[in-house]
C-alpha cells in the first residue's frame, strides 16, 4: 500500500498511522460497529484520533457508517485537573460530531451511588483501599463495572444483528508483564479477538506496537498550528501534554519539535484520593510543585490523601462493634470500619476543600476582570471552580448513611455540618499527620462483650414512622400511609417508613439541589428533631430511593444502631464503645463460655432422648 505524504515532518508517525487507520476502514466496510473507550489518557486519545480518522474517510468513500460509540467512565473521584481536562475533552468530542455529522454516540458510565467514595467510606465508614490490600475493589467498582454496564448498553443500542468491535489502547511496549498477557491472549494491531461467552463482541488493540514516542508524536501531528496532517476533535493536545509534563516534575521533553522526537513523558493520573498510591501521590505532588501558579488548588486535596493515608493504623478512628452475635450473646470487639467521629471529620475537610475552592476560583475570577493577572487560557480555566467533591446528591446520601447507621444523636447531621460550613462560615484545617506517627501494628486480638439480642421488647424501633402512620392517611391520601415487608428471619411483618424503591439505590440530583435550598429554611426547625427523623423524612419524601427488596437490610441496620444508643443510655455512659472495651471478656474466655453452653445444650438434648425412650417403652 503506498502511503500518500503530507508533510515530510510528520512522514514517519504518517506512515505508523496509515495501516490502523486503513484497518479500521476495512472494519466499517465489512459492517462491524467501532466503539472506543476513552479516558483522554495520551493511548485512549491517540486510539480516538485514527477512530475518528477511520469514520471520516469511510464516510468520504460513500461507505454506509453503522452507528458507533464512545465511552467514558468518571469515577466520581477524579484529580481536579484530569476532570476538568475531561469536561473539555467532552464539550470538544460533541462539537466535531455534530460538525461532521458521524454516526458516533457518546456514553457516560459513573459507579453507582452505593458504591461511590463518599457513600462507602463517609457514610458507611468502608476503609478505602490502602497500598497493601490484597484487592482493588475500588478499580472494580469504580471503573470496570460502570464500563460494562456502558458496554451493556452500547450492545443493546447496537441491536443483535451487527457485530460490535471494542478498540482499546493496549500497548506491548508498557510494561513486560502487560507484553506478556497480551501476546497470550493474541492481542496484535489487526487481531479481532472474540469477547469469551458474548456472541459478536470482539475486542481489537489497534496499536498494540506502537511504542510511547508514537503515541506523542501523532497527537503532536494533530496541532494545525504546525501544519499537522491530521484534522480531528480538538485543534491540538497543548492541554494533554501540559499535564503529562506537570505530572513529571515539569521535565517532559517538547516530543516533537525542530530537534526531532525526544524521550516521552509516560506518567499516570489516578483518583484524586488515590490511598493506593502509597506514601505519597507522585504524579499529583509533581503537579503541584512544578506549576504552583497553576495547580496550586490541588494542595488541600493532596493533604486530604496524605491524611487518610497516615492514620490508616490509627484504630482509634475505627468502629470496634462487629455485627454478629455469637449463641451466648456476645458481639466481637475488632477495630473495623471508620467511626463516625472519623467520618464525620472526612466530611468536614471534604467541604471546607470545596468550599475554598469556590472562594479561589472567585478570587481568581475578580483579578481576571480586574486587569491583575494575564487573560490566558489557564487563567480563564482557573476562573472557574476546578472541583466540587460533596454535591448536593453525594451529601444526601451521606445523611442517608448517618442516619440508617445511627451515628449521630440529631436529625439530617450531614446537612448540619454543611450548613454550618456553607452558610455561617465554619472551616476545618486538615491536621498535618506526621509519616511515622501511626506505624503499622498487629491488629488487636479479638475482645467479646454481652449484649444480649439486637431487638426492642415492644418492636417500635428501625425504621418504623408511627407519626407518618397516623398523619399521613390524611396528608397524602393517594398512596399507602407506611411501607412493610417480611422478615426474612422470624417470617413476620414488620412496618417502616414510607419508602419508594428503585432498580439500586438512588437520588435525583435535581431534587437534591431543591432540597438543600429547603434545609436553609428549617435548619433551626430540625435541630430539636431525633436522628432517624430525617431517616424517615428522607424515605418518605421519596428524596432516597432504596434498592429492590433492600428496605429490610435498611431496618435490621437501625435496629442494631438503636440498640447500642438505648443501651449506652441505661448505662449511663459517655462511649458505650470505651465501655464495652474496657467490660469486655478474652477470646479465650468467650470460647470456654460457648463450649460450655454447648455442651449444655447437648445434655438437654440427650436428656430429652432418654424421656423419649421411656415414654415409647411406657407405650
Amino acid at each position: 500500500m503506498t502511503v500518500q505524504i503530507h508533510n515530510s515532518r510528520y512522514e514517519r508517525i504518517q506512515q505508523k498511522a496509515e495501516p490502523v487507520i486503513q484497518h479500521l476502514v476495512g472494519l466499517v466496510e465489512k459492517g462491524y460497529a467501532l466503539c472506543t473507550a476513552s479516558s483522554f489518557g495520551k493511548d485512549s486519545s491517540v486510539v480516538l484520533v485514527l477512530f475518528f480518522e477511520a469514520l471520516k474517510r469511510a464516510k468520504a468513500k460513500g461507505i454506509e457508517v453503522p452507528e458507533c460509540y464512545i465511552s467514558h467512565s468518571n469515577t466520581g473521584l477524579e484529580n481536579p485537573a484530569m476532570d476538568s481536562y475531561t469536561g473539555e475533552q467532552l464539550m470538544y468530542l460533541d462539537a466535531f460530531i455534530h460538525q461532521e455529522d458521524l454516526p458516533v454516540e457518546v456514553v457516560l458510565a459513573e459507579p453507582s451511588l452505593s458504591a461511590s467514595f463518599f457513600y462507602a467510606t463517609v457514610g458507611r465508614g468502608k476503609l478505602p483501599r490502602f497500598v497493601d490490600s490484597k484487592h482493588r475493589e475500588c478499580s472494580i467498582d469504580w471503573k470496570i463495572k460502570p464500563q460494562q454496564r456502558a458496554l451493556k448498553h452500547i450492545r443493546k443500542q447496537n441491536g443483535d444483528g451487527r457485530d460490535l468491535v471494542v478498540l482499546v489502547g493496549t500497548r506491548t511496549s508498557e510494561s513486560a508483564g502487560r507484553a506478556d498477557r497480551m501476546e497470550k491472549a493474541g492481542h496484535a494491531a489487526t487481531a479481532l479477538i472474540p469477547e469469551e461467552g458474548k456472541t459478536g463482541l470482539y475486542s481489537n488493540a489497534c496499536i498494540a506496537d506502537w511504542e510511547m514516542t508514537d503515541v506523542w508524536e501523532l497527537l503532536m501531528a494533530c496541532d494545525s498550528n504546525r501544519n499537522g496532517v491530521f484534522s480531528t476533535y480538538v485543534p491540538n493536545f497543548e492541554h494533554t501534554l501540559e499535564l503529562y509534563k506537570a505530572s513529571n516534575g515539569g521535565m517532559c521533553a517538547v516530543i516533537v519539535g525542530d530537534g526531532g522526537s525526544k524521550s516521552a513523558c509516560g506518567s499516570r493520573h489516578g483518583c484524586s484520593i488515590c490511598t493506593i498510591a502509597g506514601s505519597k501521590d507522585k504524579s499529583m505532588t509533581s503537579m503541584i510543585e512544578s506549576e504552583p501558579e497553576q495547580f496550586g488548588y490541588l494542595d488541600g486535596i493532596n493533604r486530604m490523601r496524605n491524611f487518610l493515608v497516615r492514620t490508616q493504623h490509627d484504630f482509634g478512628r475505627r468502629e470496634w462493634f462487629q455485627r454478629g452475635i455469637s449463641d451466648i450473646g456476645y458481639v466481637a470487639l475488632s477495630p473495623d470500619n471508620y467511626s463516625s467521629r472519623m467520618r464525620r471529620e472526612i466530611l468536614r475537610y471534604m467541604l471546607t476543600l470545596d468550599i475554598r475552592e469556590q472562594e479561589r476560583a472567585e478570587d481568581h475570577a475578580a483579578a481576571l476582570h480586574r486587569g491583575d493577572i494575564p487573560d490566558t487560557t489557564v487563567n480563564r480555566r482557573l476562573a472557574h471552580p476546578q472541583f466540587e467533591f460533596i454535591t448536593p446528591k453525594m451529601l444526601l446520601a451521606i445523611d442517608f448513611a448517618w442516619g440508617i447507621y445511627g451515628q449521630f444523636s440529631h436529625a439530617f447531621p450531614a446537612l448540619r455540618e454543611w450548613y454550618e460550613i456553607v452558610r455561617l462560615g465554619r472551616r476545618y484545617e486538615i491536621p498535618d499527620i506526621g509519616e511515622d506517627e501511626f506505624p503499622r501494628i498487629p491488629v488487636p486480638e479479638k475482645r467479646y462483650f454481652h449484649i444480649g439480642a439486637y431487638e426492642h421488647p415492644w418492636k417500635i424501633d428501625g425504621l418504623r414512622n408511627a407519626y407518618g402512620e397516623a398523619i399521613n392517611p390524611a396528608r397524602r391520601p393517594d398512596r399507602p400511609p407506611f411501607g412493610a415487608y417480611r422478615d426474612p428471619e422470624t417470617g413476620e411483618t414488620r412496618r417502616v417508613a414510607y419508602f419508594e424503591e428503585d432498580d439500586e439505590l438512588s437520588i435525583n440530583g435535581a431534587e437534591a439541589n431543591l432540597f438543600l435550598l429547603e434545609f436553609e429554611d428549617i435548619y433551626f426547625e430540625t435541630l430539636a428533631l431525633e436522628n432517624y427523623d430525617g431517616v424517615r423524612y428522607l424515605l418518605d419524601r421519596g428524596l432516597v430511593k432504596v434498592g429492590k427488596g433492600q428496605i429490610a437490610t435498611y431496618d435490621k441496620i437501625a435496629r442494631r444502631a438503636q440498640h447500642w444508643i438505648r443501651l449506652e443510655q441505661d448505662l449511663n455512659v459517655m462511649d458505650i464503645q470505651d465501655y464495652a472495651r474496657e467490660n469486655s471478656i478474652s477470646k479465650a474466655e468467650h470460647f470456654q463460655l460457648l463450649e460450655d453452653y454447648q455442651r449444655q445444650i447437648a445434655a438437654k438434648g440427650d436428656d430429652q432422648f432418654n424421656l423419649d425412650l421411656f415414654a415409647e417403652a411406657a407405650a
